[in-house]
């Protein structure tokens, strides 16, 4: 009788590579809904956002924001969320310095009347060797926990998928769609309402 282990490792890591494959998700505590704005954002909560002018979050993040063209829609706000570190952070069973950047939020009323949110930071600084980082925040990812609420995308498995050219992640909730990539170290999340294909056109459109 072919024994359970190797099946269940096997399958362990066609999981992990199949989320390894994609965006490594940036470190942060179990998604609470009641406080987090997204499933990837949360070492910051929705309290912590603050209105503020453009110029102002572009150079606090430290990162080009992406907009929207005139015909596609318009900026109604943009927010920021203070950076801060972490010290000893649980990551698996390590504990590490982690270094979270401000987290800018841009709110748009798109030209057929619908909302885009779209969160922008710079990826989080690990004190580990980047590689080494990479795989532990990948299998932090997909830990398995008795309750889903201590899982670090509070028990929803995300889907995979291509965006703007990069892997990325999508989760798909009640009608809203929420996908996650990254562009030269800066992490983007964007949230809408909307059918995939016409969020994903929206988010190809970014300028």
């Amino acid at each position: 009788m072919m024994s359970m282990f190797p099946v269940v490792m096997f399958l362990f890591a066609l999981l992990f590579s199949s989320v390894a494959a994609a965006q490594t998700p940036p470190p942060g505590v179990p998604f609470d809904a009641s406080k987090h704005p997204n499933p990837i954002v949360t070492f910051v909560e929705e309290k912590d956002f603050k209105l503020v002018t453009y110029d102002k979050a572009k150079a606090d993040a430290g990162i080009e924001l992406l907009g929207l063209s005139q015909d596609e829609g318009k900026r109604g706000s943009v927010e920021l969320a203070d950076g801060r570190l972490a010290k000893n952070m649980p990551i698996l069973n390590f504990r590490t310095d982690v270094t979270f950047y401000p987290v800018v939020r841009q709110k748009f009323r798109l030209a057929n009347g619908s909302d885009l949110i779209l969160y922008s930071f710079r990826f989080p600084k690990v004190t580990l060797p980047r590689e080494y980082a990479r795989k532990i925040l990948n299998e932090a990812a997909i830990e398995k926990k008795k309750k889903p609420s201590e899982m670090r995308f509070g028990g929803t498995a995300p889907e995979q998928l291509e965006i703007r050219g990069a892997r990325g992640l999508l989760f798909d909730k009640d009608g809203q769609i929420t996908v996650y990539w990254q562009e030269e170290g800066v992490g983007h999340v964007a949230m809408a309402s909307l059918e995939r294909q016409e969020l994903f056109r929206v988010v190809d459109d970014l300028l």
